[in-house]
């Protein structure tokens, strides 16, 4: 058991617990979790199988007792960038040969640290979970999805489709779907060993391999019926509004409106007879006069003193009045303006995507969605700067407000919405948001995040929900992987098989990987993603995704001895 390679796991949240779960699932290793002392997770940790070091994971003497000089690599996941980088360098200077998996929230910063040590891959967290909890957003079919090449390419996903979602495209062969509509069938009934000449069934299943804006072409559209009002109605609903929109205003405001209305409607009168006009070329004058307008065509100086002095008057208490309304439009055009970018109003979009949170991972969801052009509109209570001033840079709408709150869900024009995606940090918080989405819209597609695995699949199970994911399930396997396979990016499952989504980069001759049974499913070149269905159509420096079987590499049960398989002799 000693003579086994150690890998030592870092952190104490939920990540570092579920990544420990994954790999003591595995052979031909040792794992150990080092975190500050702590029983119950001690408890946990040995239940899995694993040691549990309760040493403060910054520190030389702690590292070096924890067995780092000899362990095969190092998993530094605690939700602190700092440490973990810290604690990384460190076990690098004690074991210059390490393999070190670093968890860091800044991707650009994970990026240039990557490639500047050696051995070394840095995951986010937040920007792997959020690829899947995007590709949901956008097409509730899809159950994992990835961005290829991680920061600068597109997002590419895995969506479970009946074939009678190709629509016209039904009786193709599995061959002629691929090449029509530029997906890859990595899945037919749950196997992956199927013959593409096979014409599917409409009720036949197939896995499906894309890019996500592919993919999103291929979901059925629901139809929005515009509402059509009686005139009537309309007219009385109108009325409703104004009558509403005059009660709103100040009370100053209006009064002073009324008074303005009251003395145009007096001086057009007396004018009318001062000067013997009629109403209108009174209330022409009136109006240029209070407007110190005074174009000079119609004048007082014949009628007497009084009307001089009262025209006098009137242009003192229009410029007053002039003053306040200006004052007024100021601050309606402001206050317009803030609710534009932080207040509460209601959304007239209509296939817009509605994110509930801008946490960690809700930011990247918003960053990926907006990548794909997805008209967006954020939920939040008490939004940061940054949110903001992308609101005012228009890269998308802002409802500032409480979404747990139904008064402002509705205000999300729900009815029109393509899907809803809840990303709070509280499960319950997502949960009431996504029931309550639901209530107002039963066939909204609702996608939500929650923290806890097991409590996860109860709730899509009891309420079917679209999708309910947990951040440490969608990427613990892929962080585990990566502690012995740099080019790991995830895993996911159907069928009975479950595979390790795997990322390489081929040099000069193109080499297929070295496992068995593996399927290809595109590569990257010149900028651009390929579709492949074979190995042999890589070409130099390409960057290919791949999936790996890993049936192939669970331990076989013994088989009886011989002597033992005889049946036993009685009486």
């Amino acid at each position: 058991m000693a003579s086994l390679p150690l890998i030592l796991v870092v952190g104490g949240d939920e990540l570092a617990l579920r990544v420990t779960e994954e790999l003591c699932a595995t052979q031909g290793h040792r794992v150990a979790l080092m975190w500050n002392h702590d029983p119950e997770l001690a408890k946990q940790i040995e239940r899995l199988g694993a040691q549990f070091l309760g040493f403060p994971p910054n520190d030389f003497d702690a590292l070096r007792a924890a067995g780092v000089s000899e362990a095969a690599s190092i998993m530094t996941l605690s939700d602190d960038d700092r440490l973990n980088l810290q604690v990384a360098l460190k076990a690098r200077d004690l074991n210059p040969n390490i393999r070190v998996v670093l968890r860091q929230f800044n991707r650009q910063l994970g990026r240039k640290i990557a490639q500047n040590l050696p051995d070394c891959s840095v995951v986010s967290l937040s920007g792997h979970a959020a690829a899947t909890f995007a590709a949901c957003a956008i097409d509730r079919s899809v159950f994992y999805a990835v961005q290829f090449p991680d920061l600068d390419g597109p997002l590419v996903a895995f969506a479970r489709r009946t074939a009678s979602t190709f629509g016209a495209s039904l009786g193709q062969t599995i061959a002629q779907l691929e090449a029509t509509h530029d997906i890859r069938v990595v899945g037919y009934n749950g196997i992956d060993s199927f013959i593409p000449g096979i014409i599917p069934r409409p009720d036949d299943e197939l896995v499906i391999f894309g890019e996500i804006k592919t993919l999103e072409k291929l979901v059925p559209q629901r139809e929005v019926k515009a509402e059509s009002k009686p005139f009537a109605e309309t007219s009385a609903e109108w009325r409703r509004n104004a009558l509403l929109s005059m009660r709103r205003i100040d009370p100053i405001i209006r009064s002073i409106l009324i008074t303005v209305v009251a003395l145009v409607a007096v001086f057009t009168v007396y004018y009318s007879f001062a000067l013997h006009k009629n109403a209108v070329v009174s209330l022409y004058f009136v109006l240029t006069t209070m407007t110190s307008t005074g174009y000079g065509d119609i004048t007082p100086l014949d009628a007497g003193p009084f009307p001089m002095l009262l025209a006098n008057g009137m242009m003192i208490i229009g410029v007053a009045f002039t003053g306040i309304f200006i004052a007024f439009m100021t601050e309606r055009i402001t206050r317009a303006q803030y609710v534009a970018t932080r207040g509460v109003r209601k959304i007239r979009d209509k296939g817009h995507i509605i994110v509930c949170g801008t946490g960690q991972v809700g930011t990247r969801v918003i960053d990926y969605l907006i990548d794909l052009q997805q008209k967006v509109v954020v939920v939040d209570p008490d939004p940061d700067p940054t949110i903001v001033d992308r609101v005012r840079n228009r890269d998308f709408a802002l409802l500032t407000g409480d979404a747990t709150r139904e008064e402002v869900l509705a205000m999300c024009n729900l009815a029109n919405a393509h899907s809803l995606v809840a990303l709070t940090g509280n499960d319950t918080a997502n949960l009431e948001v996504a029931l309550g989405a639901r209530v107002l819209n039963p066939d909204l597609s609702v996608v939500m995040r929650v923290q806890d695995e097991t409590f996860a699949g109860l709730i899509e199970h009891q309420f079917t929900l679209d999708r309910t994911f947990s951040t440490s399930q969608l990427s613990a396997p892929g962080f585990a992987g990566l502690s012995r396979f740099p080019g790991t990016r995830g895993r996911i499952g159907y069928g009975d098989e479950t595979y390790n989504v795997g990322e390489r980069l081929q040099g000069e001759v193109p080499q297929p990987p070295p496992a068995q049974d593996c399927i290809p499913l595109c590569v990257w070149r010149a900028g651009a993603l390929v579709l492949i269905d074979d190995f042999e159509q890589m070409k130099p420096y390409d960057r290919l995704l791949f999936l790996v079987p890993l049936s192939q590499f669970k331990m076989k049960p013994a088989e009886p001895k011989e002597a033992e398989m005889e049946p036993a002799v009685t009486g």
